[in-house]
């Protein structure tokens, strides 16, 4: 009965292991060069004025994308507040593929679960600040996806 048992749990490890490995396998990661550095992540109680979720953390950071390079299709946990210090970026949603252009000043939210990927399309350096809500304590803000089907864009 224990050997049985035994080969049960293996062989259900081996299944889990191979499905979570294809889907990462789909994903699309950035390329060229992104670099990200995470200024501050923090939690708030309830009551401080602002409605945050417990058990989820608030993420500070800045982001440089390089002369054409791409973050990836992706999605994040909560809200997300974006402003473009520098450059020009472009985003694609997986809804319609069309392009949304944001230059020097200009802010936007992406919202929970949307499937996009930002851009930088041009031959000089983006700078982009940006805080993540509702990322789980000692999770990712970001959520990689695969490319959505009838989108070239990567």
């Amino acid at each position: 009965m224990a050997r049985k048992r035994t080969r049960w749990v293996v062989g259900a490890s081996i299944i889990a292991a191979s499905l979570a490995l294809s889907g990462v396998a789909v994903a699309t990661g950035p390329t060229g060069s992104v670099v990200s550095e995470v200024i501050g992540a923090g939690s708030m109680p309830n009551g401080a004025g602002f409605a945050a979720t417990p058990g989820t953390n608030i993420v500070v950071a800045d982001f440089t994308l390089g002369p054409n390079s791409s973050t990836g299709w992706h999605t994040h946990p909560g809200k997300t507040i974006v402003t473009v210090k520098t450059g020009t970026f472009t985003v694609y949603h997986a809804r319609d593929c069309a392009p949304s252009v944001y230059g020097p000043g200009d802010a936007f939210v992406e919202l929970p679960s949307t499937v996009h990927v930002g851009r930088n399309e041009t031959g000089s350096t983006v700078e982009l600040g940006v805080v993540f809500f509702g990322v789980p304590i000692g999770g990712s803000p970001r959520v990689d996806q695969p490319q959505p089907g009838g989108c070239a864009i990567t």
